[in-house]
């Protein structure tokens, strides 16, 4: 509590305001410094979405310019206008009357201010939009200290301005340490440029230049397994009571790859999880459709969930939009479809696995799920054939040795467990041939 507060307080009020600390200090160790940059290219998508609607975003670039002496970014996307600057643009957090757009990325009134704060102690925002142009300068140290939370203009001028001139940017300076050091580490842009081609790249697939130090991001594509003999698995609803939101689900198989594999959640086309790999998307999860851990067997798996809504309020993200909020009931009602859906094409990854031991071992002749799925083209996902169930060739019947024999029995459903992990596994079966194998190497030498 300040001096000048200590002697203002009423006697019989409890003071409920909040200190500026915590939003300088306190709420940016909540974010990485990668999604702060994140958040005010967010920002720069919003201007592009209130300039292009959801036509493409073709034209529009954002540049982000980093050095060890400061922070810059800039965009073409509209610029902000006057009264959203003075109204919302920099409040802490949005209140409920504020001017919302249409499947908007921002929602929660914090991200560039937080991204801000976690950055520098100096920094200037200039804006050219339709109406008006402005700049504002803010010495965070010195604002720190005022009582009041505004900011005034530097500039401000109120004219029609030229398409062509519309765009803001904002400069950061006087680094803070951390971030200096951060800025000066080999690997920071390969990771920063990394990030941003995932989260946002429906955006760049849409048109949009997003670049680094003048050097544009690649656009990532979500690339699903197409032939006569495979079809995606697609599901789509509206939600009425969550604002209208649409939710489109795309479940197939794609390229083998391990780190890619798994779920992709985006919400108005911003990635908000994925690869995502745990329980959370419904691997792991033992409810009445079981589905096996995320392991090297279903790496060609690949799942989109693509959320849907004018108003994102209604979206199941957290703050800082890098995760999933889990306990959002549409979230949930959204998982049991997810988890119905892949439960066939895990059922097939697994067959193609038991198809490849099988060749090992001389019972087949021919491995004829991988020679389809080697046959198969990868298509952007809009593009692929689409049915409400995954479909996929039939396996073979597997040829049967003569001397063989059928073991059965019955172990507690823990150790069966263990004995999956231990083995990197997914059936009972499999770990019954498995513990066989090992005992036999070991008691039996031939």
């Amino acid at each position: 509590m300040s001096p000048k507060e200590q002697i203002l307080v009423d006697p019989n009020v409890v003071i409920g305001k909040p200190s500026k600390e915590l939003f300088i200090s306190m709420l940016t160790r909540d974010i990485s410094l990668i999604d702060a940059i994140s958040d005010l290219v967010d920002n720069c998508m919003d201007g592009a979405i209130r300039l292009k609607g959801r036509k493409k975003f073709t034209g529009l670039e954002v540049n982000i310019i980093l050095t060890e002496d400061g922070f810059r970014i800039k965009d073409n996307c509209g610029g902000i206008d006057k009264e959203l600057a003075q109204k919302y643009a920099f409040r802490f957090g949005r209140p409920s009357q504020a001017i919302t757009i249409d499947y908007s990325v921002g929602q929660f009134g914090i991200g560039m201010k937080r991204a801000l704060f976690k950055m520098g102690n100096k920094f200037e925002i200039k804006s050219i939009s339709q109406k008006a142009s402005f700049s504002i300068e803010i010495d965070v140290n010195k604002w720190s200290k005022e009582e009041s939370w505004d900011f005034g203009f530097k500039q401000l001028i109120e004219k029609r301005f030229p398409l062509a001139e519309r765009g803001t940017e904002i400069i950061v300076s006087s680094l803070n340490p951390d971030v200096k050091e951060r800025f000066k580490q080999k690997n920071f842009l390969s990771e920063l440029k990394a990030k941003l081609e995932l989260q946002h790249l429906m955006h760049v697939s849409k048109g949009l230049v997003i670049k680094i130090n003048d050097h544009p991001i690649e656009s990532n594509q979500l690339k699903l397994l197409n032939s006569d003999k495979f079809t995606t698995a697609y599901w789509a609803k509206r939600f009425k009571m969550y604002g209208n939101m649409k939710v489109k689900i795309y479940a197939g198989i794609g390229a083998q790859d391990l780190k890619t594999g798994g779920w992709y959640v985006f919400c108005n086309n911003r990635l908000i999880e994925g690869p995502e790999q745990t329980e959370v998307t419904g691997w792991g999860v033992k409810t009445s459709v079981k589905i096996p851990e995320y392991h090297g067997q279903f790496s060609r798996f690949r799942g989109f969930v693509l959320f849907e809504s004018r108003l994102p309020s209604f979206l199941p993200w957290n703050t800082s939009k890098t995760s999933v909020d889990t306990d959002s009931p549409i979230f949930q009602s959204v998982k049991l479809e997810m988890i119905s859906l892949m439960r066939p094409i895990i059922d097939f990854l697994n067959k193609v696995h038991d198809e490849s031991g099988a060749y090992l071992n001389k019972k087949l002749e021919e491995k004829y799920l991988q020679k389809e799925i080697d046959s198969a083209s990868l298509k952007d996902y809009l593009d692929v054939r689409t049915s409400s169930k995954f479909i996929a060739p039939t396996q073979k019947r597997l040829a049967k040795k003569t001397n063989e024999v059928i073991i059965r029995y019955i172990r507690t459903e823990d150790k069966v467990e263990k004995l999956k992990k231990f083995f990197k596994i997914s059936s009972p079966k499999q770990v019954g041939e498995k513990t066989f194998d090992y005992t036999y190497s070991r008691e039996c030498k031939e």
